[in-house]
């Protein structure tokens, strides 16, 4: 086996095992973190202005909450296995995109107390720059998995 393998292989177990762990957390208690993705108070319509009406609220929330460990989990395990390495890196890097964008907004509007429930319930605020950071390093693991898999494939059509 190549060291591009192995190492594909090592970043693989760790991210599909980091997103099975993090959608496991949450599944204990949903209820917990429906609440989490209110938190987040999303504007979604504006109808007069200043007026906004928050996208999040019930069952929207809920719908999010119940539905998002999920597809972590899936996405986790299509990496971690190989059967659908590249959907599920790709479901990951934009769940992760989503993430920042949804830190970025929070962070933004001033919630100062926002207790994100990225890995189940927490007391905690979140620290945004430092979640933001994880979340893009998590991304460039993703990326150095695609560079990886490329690489492998390159290497076996110029063996042919």
């Amino acid at each position: 086996m190549s060291g591009t393998r192995v190492c594909e292989w090592i970043l693989r177990i760790a991210l599909g095992g980091f997103f099975i762990w993090s959608g496991g957390m949450k599944l204990p208690d949903l209820g917990a973190f429906t609440e989490s993705v209110g938190n987040f108070q999303f504007p979604m319509e504006e109808r007069l202005p200043g007026d906004l009406e928050a996208s999040f609220e019930a069952p929207m929330d809920a719908y999010v909450a119940y539905s998002l460990p999920w597809f972590e989990i899936f996405a986790g395990l299509a990496v971690l296995s190989g059967f659908g390495k590249s959907a599920g890196l790709v479901i990951l890097g934009a769940l992760l995109g989503s993430f920042n964008l949804a830190l970025w907004s929070a962070w933004d509007r001033g919630i100062t107390d926002l207790q994100c429930g990225c890995h189940g319930v927490s007391e905690t605020p979140t620290d945004y720059g430092m979640k933001i950071a994880s979340n893009f390093g998590l991304m460039v693991v993703i990326g150095v998995i695609f560079w990886l898999m490329w690489r492998e494939r390159r290497k076996m059509i110029g063996e042919e």
